[in-house]
């Protein structure tokens, strides 16, 4: 488009001169003249229709132009792991057959029971033959293997009842390690077996918090699988949404596309920051997470991440150290000027939210001798605004010192403050410093990392107290720990 409008300008300034009689002692005729004023037309013809006919999208919704097409086409991954119960197959009423007690059990009479009760059920199968062929077809170039806390024979038997004929590059049960999930033995074990060196090449599919802990250990890439989840969900399906895995799937046919683009998949942050991430058609993510005020209070608030800041656990570090988004958090701890990539990420919440009317946007304030990172943040949030509006049709306010600290506030990780005492610090130093501004408004409250959920938590609960219509708080990061 740049080159057809410098074109047009050309064609301007010649015809601008002709007509003026500028131009006279040229070789140019009337018939070339006119040829000129049509060739003209037309290119502001066509770029007006193509204009019409395709919308500007908001910034939220590009990429740097670096990134116009899938730049990459060959997945990272190289090795595929499932977990098998619930994930690969319905088996949550099999138990009776899992466990220590049954290891190394391949009598005929636990065998022949164990066909018995999977027989007994339909639908077990979550993927099928179908699916699999499918996934080697597209990914011909991946292993594929299995990753279990049950016993070999009782893994071995019911992937030659689903699967009969279908071979896995590897099988690894509980047996077969020193140290089954969470921790990520079982990931390594695979690695030697498929002759697999970097973690980042290896993806574990999985239905459970183990496996993304799993995963998480050995570090490799987390999928969440929640196939065989029904409603109402319980409270351990809350717990592996709250781990923030890599990628999270409903249906085994939207595996492939995963496999082919895991970046694509990511919170939305690490997507943003990543310059090799594109995924053509992309949704946004942004997860969701209850946090809750201790005991006995029941009260909670909806947390919004945009991803994940991995704990300095050495447990975490195989998967910490290819995290470019921690490297990115750590490095600005004590910055007030932040990567454009945390601007975009913050524009794209505040544009889907927007969908329910204006917006007054704050920060959780800095805390006494702290820079106001934060709020610096919001400043540079606030001027891509001005430079481009995040949606139009929209009023966003920006208000960075609608809270406040008072003096005695300290800092809950450098203090190493307990979970409970992170609470009673917030909840006796927070308060709304502008409470006029507050009523009656849309409120959106971010912050850098959620780690028990306090400060958003009180500030979600002191603003609604001052009359604020509605607020949602968002975090850039969940932090992940080993719990």
């Amino acid at each position: 488009m740049a080159g057809s409008n410098s074109r047009l300008e050309e064609l301007r300034a010649q015809l601008a001169k002709i007509k003026s009689g500028q131009a006279r002692g040229t070789l140019m005729n009337t018939s070339m003249i006119e040829g000129m004023i049509k060739a003209l037309e037309k290119a502001e013809a066509d770029i007006a229709k193509k204009a019409t006919l395709t919308p500007a999208l908001p910034v939220v919704e590009k990429k740097v132009e670096a990134k116009k097409e899938v730049e990459r086409t060959r997945s990272p991954i190289r090795l595929c792991l499932f977990d098998l119960d619930d994930t690969l197959l319905r088996t949550s009423d099999l138990d009776a057959f899992r466990g220590v007690a049954n290891l190394n059990n391949a009598s005929r009479q636990y065998t022949t029971s164990l066909l018995a009760a999977y027989r007994g059920q339909p639908d077990r199968v979550i993927y099928t033959r179908e699916h699999h062929a499918g996934l080697r077809q597209d990914h011909h170039e991946m292993q594929w293997g299995i990753f279990t806390r049950a016993p070999r024979h009782y893994a071995q038997t019911l992937l030659d009842e689903a699967y009969p004929g279908l071979h896995w590059d590897t099988v690894i049960a509980f047996e077969d390690v020193r140290n089954t999930k969470p921790h990520g033995d079982g990931i390594w074990a695979a690695m030697d077996a498929c002759e697999i060196e970097n973690v980042d090449h290896v993806a574990l599919v999985g239905d459970e918090k183990i496996d993304i802990q799993a995963a998480y250990q050995g570090g490799c890439w987390s999928i969440l699988d929640q196939t065989s989840w029904e409603r109402p969900w319980e409270s351990p399906r809350y717990w592996a949404i709250e781990r923030v895995p890599d990628a999270v799937i409903d249906e085994p046919a939207k595996l492939s596309r995963v496999l082919a683009q895991p970046k694509g998949y990511w919170p939305e942050l690490e997507y943003e920051i990543d310059k090799q991430a594109v995924l053509p058609g992309r949704e946004h993510r942004f997860d969701s997470i209850n946090h809750f005020f201790p005991r006995p209070d029941k009260s909670y608030a909806p947390i919004t991440v945009l991803g994940r800041l991995f704990g300095e656990y050495e447990e975490l570090r195989p998967r910490r150290r290819w995290h470019s988004l921690t490297d990115q958090i750590l490095a600005h701890k004590d910055a007030t000027a932040f990567p454009s990539g945390w601007v975009s990420a913050l524009r794209n919440y505040l544009y889907r939210l927007g969908v329910m009317g204006d917006l007054l946007a704050t920060v959780i304030p800095f805390k006494p001798g702290r820079p106001a990172r934060l709020e610096a943040l919001l400043g540079q949030v606030k001027q891509s605004h001005l430079a481009e509006p995040i949606r139009t049709g929209r009023t966003f306010s920006f208000a960075p010192g609608l809270l406040a600290f008072r003096e005695g506030a300290v800092s809950s990780h450098g203090h190493h403050l307990t979970r409970e005492e992170r609470f009673a610090n917030v909840g006796e130093n927070l308060y709304v410093a502008q409470p006029d501004l507050a009523k009656g408004k849309r409120i959106v409250i971010i912050d850098d990392v959620a780690t028990t959920g306090a400060t958003l938590l009180w500030a979600h609960r002191y603003l609604l107290a001052a009359g604020a219509r509605s607020v949602n708080c968002v975090s850039l990061t969940k932090a992940v720990s080993i719990g």
